[in-house]
């Protein structure tokens, strides 16, 4: 069943270049029929193997499920859902739309580590197609670029894996061992490799000319996307690499943090400003699965999937309101509801109290002490004041500032949407482990290298 969450989105991607005039149902169809069926495979709270070819592990190519894969899958695939059902900001993207999501699907759920380069290739292609919407072209060719080079890297590095093991499944490579010189270099070059997708200095110049040049790449790259890279970051430096490399990990995001704050903080387009604002983010969570405990890297995808619905939010609102208004003073006049999805999703970002922002970084920071790490407390903190000066200052142009034009048409499935995901920020808050257990199974998961390489190793189930 769960190799139908890649082959469904393939198939109707390929029926759809045949009745192009179906590319916007299909791809409703697609992330619904996914949806319906992870909710069928609830966390599995073990290890299924989907053997392709029932060719036993560790030969040949396998889907691994478990609580992780689960989780990162089901929230990879609700934004996608959220996606489709808005046409309007589809537009004729439908059939690139369902190979990404099949790429991000399969990135997810491989077990082997060539596959997993083969998934992240497809998604940077179909990623730039998406990227050029609106002729944003030469932004979307200079991450075609670095994704390519990136790409380059991460393969240089699993056939350094392979040399090093004679094997390419993951679990056979953890269970192997690599020796110390060879497991520097092959952990630095995965970080290079998957710092494009990850957002993480100095491979993320690409982030906010792709995400301000279109209103759709922000929406589906910011969240769906950017889920699935670090879900491989937790899945390769916590599970199949014991932790090893965490210390460039952990450089990498306390730099990534600051220059995407700052960056943000020096913005004056509402896109490119929370575009460095996912950066930024990006570095937070990249900072605690560097931990490498489950509590540790629990705590890092509630905090992303908080992140992920407050910039959905944002997204989606900052995309309607850059096409549609040349001079965005006041506009939130002109569009209240919009205007409350907005602050309440920024404010989510910041984490004040009432928002499920709050929540995560709130523990995130108690975590840190309790490891006695006071470094990364302190960029937090810092970053977050930077926070306040963005978010502040936009809200009140959004909203207090002097109108000047006339009402654009108010997107009512947009306007609908937006406020929902709103109100799940502020739920979040109230009732915290409606994410919360979700992300602390996947953290565990992702920690437990042992219950991964017994499952599997021992057990074959399905096939295709």
């Amino acid at each position: 069943m769960i190799s139908l969450l890649i082959a469904i989105p393939l198939l109707l991607a390929f029926i759809s270049i045949i009745w192009r005039s179906l590319s916007k149902p299909l791809f409703f169809l697609a992330s619904f029929t996914n949806i319906v069926i992870l909710i069928t495979s609830w966390f599995p709270n073990g290890v299924e193997i989907h053997a392709m070819g029932n060719w036993k592990p560790p030969f040949g190519i396998n889907l691994v499920f478990d609580n992780a894969s689960f989780y990162a899958a089901l929230v990879v695939n609700a934004f996608f859902l959220l996606t489709s059902l808005l046409p309007g900001l589809v537009g004729n993207y439908g059939i690139p739309l369902m190979l990404l999501m099949a790429a991000a699907n399969g990135f997810v759920l491989t077990g082997d580590l060539f596959n997993s380069f083969v998934f992240m290739e497809i998604i940077t292609i179909t990623a730039v197609t998406i990227a050029s919407k609106k002729e944003n072209f030469y932004n979307a060719f200079k991450y075609l670029i670095l994704g390519g080079i990136a790409g380059s890297i991460y393969l240089l590095a699993t056939i350094f894996a392979y040399a090093s093991t004679g094997s390419l499944n993951m679990a056979h490579v953890s269970m192997a061992g690599i020796s110390s010189s060879s497991l520097v270099a092959i952990t630095t070059l995965y970080a290079i490799g998957l710092g494009v997708e990850a957002k993480l200095f100095p491979l993320n110049g690409w982030v906010s000319g792709v995400y301000g040049g279109n209103d759709l790449a922000p929406v589906i790259l910011g969240t769906s996307v950017s889920f699935a890279a670090l879900y491989m970051v937790g899945r390769l430096f916590g599970t199949v690499f014991h932790g090893n490399g965490a210390e460039v990990l952990y450089t990498l995001a306390l730099i990534t943090i600051v220059i995407g704050e700052v960056a943000a903080l020096r913005q004056r387009n509402l896109l490119k400003t929370f575009a460095y604002s996912s950066v930024a983010q990006a570095g937070v969570v990249v900072a605690m699965l560097s931990k490498g405990t489950g509590t540790a890297m629990g705590l890092a995808y509630f905090h992303l999937t908080n992140d992920a619905v407050a910039k959905f939010v944002i997204f989606l609102v900052a995309g309607f309101l850059v096409y549609n208004y040349k001079n965005l003073n006041g506009v939130f006049k002109k569009h209240k509801v919009l205007g409350a999805s907005f602050s309440i999703a920024s404010f989510s970002l910041v984490g004040f109290p009432l928002f499920a922002g709050f929540q995560s970084k709130l523990r995130i920071i108690m975590e840190a002490f309790s490891m006695k790490d006071y470094l990364f407390p302190s960029v937090m903190l810092l970053a977050t004041l930077i926070e306040v000066g963005y978010v502040v200052r936009w809200n009140v142009k959004l909203w207090f500032e002097e109108e000047t034009q006339e009402k654009a048409e108010t997107p009512v499935i947009a306007s609908t949407l937006a406020l929902i995901l709103a109100l799940v920020l502020i739920t979040v808050f109230i009732k915290p482990d409606i994410f919360l257990g979700g992300a602390m199974k996947m953290g565990n998961a992702l920690a437990d290298t042992k219950d991964y390489i017994q499952g599997v190793l021992s057990v074959v189930k399905g096939g295709m």
